[in-house]
């Protein structure tokens, strides 16, 4: 894949999953976390298997075996995201899970043995500041939905991190929907250990995790599978600080949050952190993450 093709598609990933933070808001309403996960992942699987069939099922050990990994991390990163989202406020709720947005270039350069760009850490300063600002947070006092979120974060980062590697060894789209299966069997099992699977009762809540399973899981996490092997993981680590952004677009729409000046301010920052970190100057050097050395990293994952 065209490494350009590559990073749009990336950066429609967060589009997508802008809709999860409001969608997961009116869900808990009636459903508990557990089951949103279970049932939104499981019907996601199945909308892939249909769809990519031919693909789906060109299954080994080692597919299986890291499609487990990162579904039974996917299980718990939304799990945290549904408790967290119902138990504090969207904009702490939103700061907190974009916190993945910083971890993740110190995290890689951590594990690759390198000091991070200047350009990584200028983004990261620029989209930290951007993101205080939308969110308006307050630490003053964490309460138990901050402290879920912060985790959320970064189990986050940990599932970009450990999905890149898993998508250079195996088949990337494959991953991508046992990564489904995976996680909607583990979010099951904790939903029958909890009390039992909640199942949607209104139309809304229908309306609601069917628009989690296809927009959300299938296509995002479809995705985010598919073009990572072409993307560095930093620049999916900034692409999805555009997450809260568009969450706050989809909030006004659906659940009728209203963005203050200070917040539009903030957005504003977010996305020039993310153009400043993301952007190749065209220059007569080799690019700074070439396809080539992605694939000498440790076999593992972001």
């Amino acid at each position: 894949m065209d490494r350009k093709k590559a990073i749009a598609l990336s950066f429609s990933v967060p589009v997508a999953w802008g809709f999860s933070y409001p969608l997961m808001k009116i869900g808990m309403d009636g459903m508990n976390a557990t089951s949103i996960v279970a049932l939104r992942c499981t019907i996601a699987f199945i909308v892939c298997v249909l769809l990519f069939h031919k693909c789906t099922f060109r299954i080994n050990r080692d597919l299986i075996v890291r499609a487990a990994v990162i579904g039974a991390i996917m299980a718990v990163e939304l799990t945290c995201m549904c408790l967290g989202s119902s138990l504090t406020s969207a904009s702490t709720a939103g700061f907190l899970q974009s916190l993945t947005v910083v971890i993740v270039p110190f995290a890689n350069a951590l594990l690759l043995r390198r000091a991070p760009e200047r350009k990584v850490l200028i983004g990261t300063a620029v989209v930290t500041g951007g993101m205080l600002l939308l969110s308006g947070a307050d630490f003053t006092s964490l309460n138990p939905g901050a402290l879920v979120m912060l985790l959320s974060a970064f189990v986050y980062a940990a599932h970009i991190i450990i999905s890149k590697r898993f998508v250079e060894q195996v088949d990337p789209l494959a991953l991508g929907v046992w990564q489904l299966a995976f996680a909607g069997l583990f979010s099951g099992i904790g939903a029958a250990a909890l009390g039992g699977i909640t199942l949607p009762s209104t139309p809304t809540e229908l309306t609601v995790i069917i628009a989690l399973a296809l927009i959300c899981s299938a296509y995002g996490f479809i995705t985010q599978a598919y073009v990572q092997p072409h993307v560095p993981a930093e620049t999916t680590g900034f692409a999805f600080s555009l997450e809260p952004v568009c969450s706050a677009v989809f909030s006004f729409f659906l659940v009728g949050e209203v963005l203050t000046p200070i917040a539009f301010l903030g957005a504003a920052l977010i996305m020039a952190g993310v153009f400043v970190a993301t952007i190749e100057p065209p220059c007569l050097h080799a690019p700074a993450y070439p396809q080539e050395a992605m694939a000498v990293e440790p076999k593992r994952v972001s």
